[in-house]
């Protein structure tokens, strides 16, 4: 398998190589529905959860988002980093003895899988969120995450994405980078 891309790399060194069959297959259009792209399944939580088994759930699952449901299973809300941040960091909120709805974005923003992916660009645009529950077959199926739509593009032109040289010079103030 390692041998197979290390080949692949090698042929679109050579000058006259075309693009491979798996940078035509993974380029997307902003037309097309939200189902083409490579989507996880929703992480959820109940919604009585204490904040700091939530936020444990999370970090083993190494998800930005969870979604909160109900006693009947129904997706009443969402729980983000952002949320983390500005509900419970800032306000010294003790997590052991909080539960997650009291913290979570209510009634979330959903699409549908076969919602173009420009329309939740522009809903997460809109809304400054980066995060939405998809549905399909009228239940929420999956979290679409701005991160899914961008490592499709960085798939579809990885000859462009992954090959670029370092910058030289680069300082980073920080460890963790950008």
């Amino acid at each position: 398998m390692v041998s197979d891309y290390i080949e692949e790399e090698l042929q679109m060194m050579d000058e006259g190589a075309k693009p491979s069959m798996d940078n035509i297959s993974a380029a997307i259009e902003v037309n097309d529905p939200i189902r083409v792209l490579n989507l996880d399944y929703i992480h959820t939580v109940d919604q009585n959860t204490a904040l700091e088994e939530a936020l444990e759930y999370m970090a083993d699952n190494n998800k930005g988002c969870v979604g909160i449901r109900d006693e009947a299973g129904a997706l009443v809300g969402i729980f983000t980093e952002r949320d983390l941040l500005r509900r419970v960091v800032v306000k010294s909120i003790n997590m052991k003895n909080s539960v997650i709805k009291d913290y979570m974005t209510r009634n979330p923003q959903m699409l549908s899988e076969e919602d173009p992916i420009a329309f939740a660009l522009n809903r997460m645009s809109d809304g400054s969120y980066r995060h939405i529950p998809i549905m399909k077959n009228g239940e929420v199926r999956y979290m679409l995450s701005v991160k899914d739509i961008v490592d499709q593009i960085s798939l579809a032109y990885r000859d462009k994405v992954l090959n670029l040289p370092p910058r030289l010079n680069q300082d980073s103030s920080s460890q963790y980078g950008g």
